[in-house]
């Protein structure tokens, strides 16, 4: 062990593995998202949500549902609250297999090659864990990034999506690929961006709500992604200020304990679109005709 590696050791929280208790692929990657490393992930999630905007065939597919633009807030929640039920039931659970089916059902018939239904499942697997791997209080093993993948292609598999790639080196080369190839800026893009600014910005502290566009511009890990979004791009010096807090911040949180509570318990999210908590048949634009579930 190096002097880096057991001064880290030393500061850091005995709750805190420094890898995977298990071997169980979805177990490892609910661990993750609902202990682990609750903020980064979710961090990661919203990263992908907006990345999506930054595609102008992606952004038109999205701006012609309508359901962005009517009812951002639900979207944003819903759209976290359908992965979350999978990742904390399993795929073989009756809320789980709900959500997939509600998925299956709201993609139908929706326009869009095949390579672009695979990256936005990619941008739910790769942004989050690069988030993690960047600004989390420990880097992530392979035993991780291979559970992550493995609840991906399943996701993908059970959705009737593919192919999808079967590693986390191949889901990173293909989204990168496809984003030297896509990304740019439309005027979708632009509108779904303004309409769902919202999302974000609930839940940011008060007193930096007025620097959302900023805060979301300095998440993204690559300029050009803000420019595809249509977003001012943050001044070097304040993206280093950025990313120096948030390694200040990695540090201290690996001082202390694990959570023990995990970051979301189905049914219960207590957040501004389901305040006394929701039912599966309020998920989703079609959330009249779903059956309401506990």
């Amino acid at each position: 062990m190096g002097p880096a590696a057991a001064i880290r050791t030393r500061f850091t929280h005995p709750t805190r593995r420094p890898r995977p208790a298990g071997t169980d692929p979805h177990t490892t990657y609910r661990d993750m998202v609902l202990f682990d490393f609750q903020a980064e992930i979710h961090a990661g999630f919203f990263v992908s949500y907006y990345r999506n905007f930054a595609v102008p065939s992606i952004a038109r597919t999205l701006t012609g549902t309508g359901e962005m633009a009517a009812r951002p807030l639900k979207r944003s929640y819903d759209t976290g609250i359908v992965i979350h039920e999978i990742i904390a039931n399993g795929f073989d659970h009756e809320r789980s297999r709900a959500m997939i089916g509600l998925l299956r059902r709201v993609h139908a018939g929706v326009p869009g090659s095949a390579e672009d239904f695979v990256y936005v499942l990619m941008t739910l697997l790769v942004l989050p864990l690069r988030w993690a791997d960047a600004h989390g209080w420990r880097r992530l093993t392979d035993l991780e990034k291979e559970a992550a993948t493995a609840f991906y292609t399943e996701l993908g598999s059970r959705m009737g999506l593919g192919p999808v790639p079967a590693s986390y080196e191949a889901a990173c080369r293909f989204l990168d690929d496809y984003e030297a190839r896509n990304l740019g800026p439309s005027p979708e893009g632009a509108a779904l961006l303004a309409a769902t600014v919202p999302a974000l910005e609930n839940r940011l502290p008060a007193w930096l709500r007025c620097f959302t566009p900023l805060v979301l511009a300095l998440m993204m890990d690559r300029p050009q992604v803000a420019d595809a979004l249509g977003l001012k791009r943050a001044p070097a010096a304040l993206r280093l200020a950025f990313n120096t807090v948030l390694r200040a911040r990695a540090v201290e949180v690996r001082t202390r304990p694990l959570p023990t509570s995990p970051s979301f318990v189905p049914g219960t999210a207590n957040i501004a679109v389901y305040p006394g908590g929701y039912t599966l048949g309020q998920i989703g634009p079609d959330a009249g005709l779903n059956a309401a579930r506990r």
